[in-house]
């Protein structure tokens, strides 16, 4: 059974900004009440509430006082705004799991409304409550394969000794890869995670578990960050070594060197860096003679081709398909924009709902594939776009896809679906210099209307639709990928390889880990299935 949903609820009641009489005494206060939601024992709910209110009092400053009344916390965090809170314990009916504790926060205005900034920057603090004991355990089991890689690598400590920074996407499954990187050997508090600032349901639980750890958190965008963390490790006598998703650390540490910055020497040079997305990887084509460590690259491996691409597809054209409006998509045109593992499936997902597919990949061969596999393509992206007229485009190439050109050439209402890290494929910039007006936004779209008339929303805000709110896959299925950076990270770390980026290498150290012997053992045809069943304890069945 999975984690239960961190759940947020801000309701805030004001008087009409008209209404310009004074308040009557005990009337109506202006509030805003939020809650999380912890699984945990009954008596852990005091101590729970009072590390959340002490997080709120150090974020006020030193006035703030926590009081104690009538069952709740109370405090003052800034001017004309205090603090109420208190814990509750919703017991579950069918016996699933351990208890919820609610925490609750309400913030009244005294005098005055609350400002929507002041309430937001409140609630988020409020959340970022670590993960209990029970949640860390249950996510643990949720990813078997890297507690596994974690036995077999562990002798020896492999990364004692090393500065670890990892670019993470903000959800449960990183809470587990920090804590098994630490098991490695990686001390915690020189560790930096740069945070991709996704609208992650756990976001901020993750974000408090991990400074709770000792964990620096920085912003992934930080243009310092990777040189901070650097100088931090050179002062510490460590090595550097970094487990990237998008490209955040190599590029930016060639272009310290370019700039003239003077390399990382000595005991805080770079070991090297596992990196697992082709957008990453892009960012270094043409760069590699430049590199001074090797670059793992998870990214192009068999290991990451040929299994996890279907689920990101599955995760995708789902999360795509459930943010349209109410339309009937069976027999509407769909384009998708690469053709590579993830675009494929894509394709053929798209096909199973019988939408009309074409596709486009500037890879010639990547094209044939495709053609001969049944597509709509054509050589050139506006021409197809203009002849195929798509109501769902797809963009799945790591890299911007579709810009001015392309936009023009849409011909009828389209939305248009990223599958690519960060908001890199669809050019908005240029979507929004081109369109008429300002754009309608909606929770989980913004349109603008193009010269013409033609309206173009861009689904999730042009971040991945598979990212959208949620976890990208099930812990079980990111598993796989986590425990191959495991492993590539200690392959750097202990198993000296020649600078530069060797495909090769990668897939020879995941297929010879016995990474790929526990996958199939685990879920292949002589696999152990857990079968829970409503009103009894789980069974394992064959």
């Amino acid at each position: 059974m999975g984690i239960p949903v961190d759940r947020e609820s801000n309701t805030l009641t004001a008087p009409r900004p008209d209404h310009r009489t004074g308040r009557p005494a005990g009337g109506p206060v202006p509030f805003a009440a939020t809650a999380v939601e912890v699984a945990g024992d009954p008596e852990d709910g005091p101590h729970l509430l009072y590390r959340a209110a002490r997080r709120l009092c150090e974020a006020a400053g030193p006035d703030a006082v926590l009081t104690h009344a009538g069952g709740e916390l109370t405090a003052r965090l800034e001017p004309g705004l205090h603090a109420a809170m208190y814990v509750s314990t919703e017991m579950r009916r069918d016996g699933a799991g351990s208890p919820l504790l609610r925490l609750n926060l309400r913030l009244a205005g005294q005098g005055r409304t609350p400002s929507p900034a002041s309430l937001e920057h409140w609630a988020e603090i409020w959340h970022r409550q670590p993960l209990s004991p029970h949640e860390v355990v249950r996510v643990a089991g949720e990813l078997p394969l890297m507690s596994a890689a974690v036995e077999r690598l562990r002798p020896g400590r492999p990364l004692e000794g090393f500065a670890v920074l990892v670019t993470g996407h903000f959800l449960t499954d990183l809470v587990h890869l920090v804590g098994c990187l630490a098991e490695l050997g990686a001390p915690l508090d020189a560790m930096t995670v740069l945070r991709k600032d996704y609208a992650y349901q756990w976001r901020h639980r993750v974000h408090g578990h991990l400074v709770e750890q000792g964990v620096r958190v920085v912003d992934a965008g930080d243009p310092a960050a990777v040189r901070e963390h650097t100088e931090r490790a050179r002062r510490r006598g460590l090595r550097c070594l970094a487990l990237d998703d998008g490209g955040y650390v190599a590029p930016a540490l060639l272009d310290r060197a370019r700039a003239g910055e003077p390399a990382p020497a000595g005991a805080g040079e770079w070991a090297g860096v596992v990196e697992q997305t082709m957008s990453g990887i892009y960012k270094l084509q043409g760069r590699e003679p430049e590199l001074p460590f090797p670059v793992f690259s998870v990214a192009q491996s068999r290991l990451k081709g040929r299994i996890e691409s279907y689920w990101i597809a599955e995760k995708a054209v789902t999360t795509a398909l459930e943010l349209l409006p109410a339309v009937k998509i069976e027999g509407q045109p769909a384009l998708v924009v690469g053709y590579g593992n993830v675009g494929a499936h894509i394709a053929a997902l798209l096909t199973q709902r019988r939408m009309r597919v074409a596709v486009h990949d500037a890879d010639i061969l990547q094209l044939i594939d495709a053609h001969e596999s049944g597509y709509v393509t054509d050589r050139d992206l506006p021409a197809l776009l203009d002849r195929h007229e798509p109501l769902l485009v797809f963009g799945v190439t790591g890299r911007t896809s579709m810009s001015t050109r392309e936009f023009r050439s849409l011909r009828r209402p389209a939305y248009l679906a990223s599958v690519s890290s960060r908001d890199i494929e669809f050019d908005l910039p240029a979507l929004e210099a081109l369109a008429e007006g300002d754009p309608v936004e909606r929770p989980c779209s913004r349109t603008h209307v193009l010269p013409g008339g033609v309206d173009v929303t861009v689904l999730a805000g042009g971040r991945p639709v598979n990212f959208h709110e949620t976890d990208s896959i099930s812990n079980l299925h990111s598993d796989l990928v986590y425990a191959g950076m495991l492993t590539g990270a200690c392959a750097v770390a202990t198993r000296p390889a020649p600078p530069g980026l060797d495909r090769a290498w990668a897939d020879a150290v995941l297929e010879e880990s016995g990474l790929l012997q526990d996958y199939y053992d685990r879920y292949g045809p002589h696999a152990r299935v857990t079968v829970r069943t409503a009103g009894s304890a789980a069974r394992t069945a064959r």
